[in-house]
């Protein structure tokens, strides 16, 4: 009991809809099975972190959140300048406070490989590509898959701004950083 209280898993299981609890046990739900798609686990994290974004709103009234869209949408929903080569990509969260915006993407990995290394890159391209039209960036990641990849991460943390892992998050960083906007 006492394990399940500090992981966290009693918390995972009251607070998000787990779609069926075999196979989130074994491993299939959350990406860890051998057949499982690349997105299963970032869905997982996705389905996470949101009620702890959505809960910000009753915070902060001038906040707004847009789930998995593509940066068009928020173009030509919100007049704001994107990046020419962000437009059509699509992202986990964009927050409106005010007249700032952030863009926030989420992932777990439980395993090593190359698409950690991949993502990181990505993700440092993308806070740059960001910055020039006044947006701000947070990646939030987590998994047993950084552990081989320390080196990929810490690549990331010298070159993010914001960096969280689910740790983070649950202790606010996350949303003193929203408050700070």
């Amino acid at each position: 009991v006492n394990f399940c209280v500090k992981s966290g898993i009693i918390e995972l299981f009251s607070d998000v809809k787990i779609k069926n609890l075999k196979d989130y046990l074994l491993g299939v739900e959350v990406g860890m099975d051998t057949n499982a798609r690349k997105n299963r686990s970032g869905q997982s994290m996705e389905l996470i972190v949101m009620p702890i974004i959505n809960s910000f709103r009753n915070k902060y009234n001038d906040l707004e959140v847009v789930f998995q869209k593509t940066f068009k949408y928020i173009k030509e929903n919100y007049g704001v300048q994107i990046p020419q080569s962000l437009i059509n990509r699509k992202f986990d969260f964009v927050l409106k406070k005010g007249d700032k915006f952030v863009n926030i993407e989420v992932n777990y990995y439980s395993g090593g490989g190359s698409k950690p290394q991949e993502i990181v890159n990505s993700y440092i391209n993308r806070q740059n590509e960001l910055k020039k039209s006044k947006w701000g960036f947070i990646w939030i990641t987590d998994g047993l898959g950084w552990r081989a990849g320390f080196n990929q991460i810490k690549v990331g943390f010298n070159n993010i701004d914001y960096l969280l892992n689910l740790n983070f998050v649950k202790r606010g960083v996350l949303e003193e950083i929203i408050k700070n906007l």
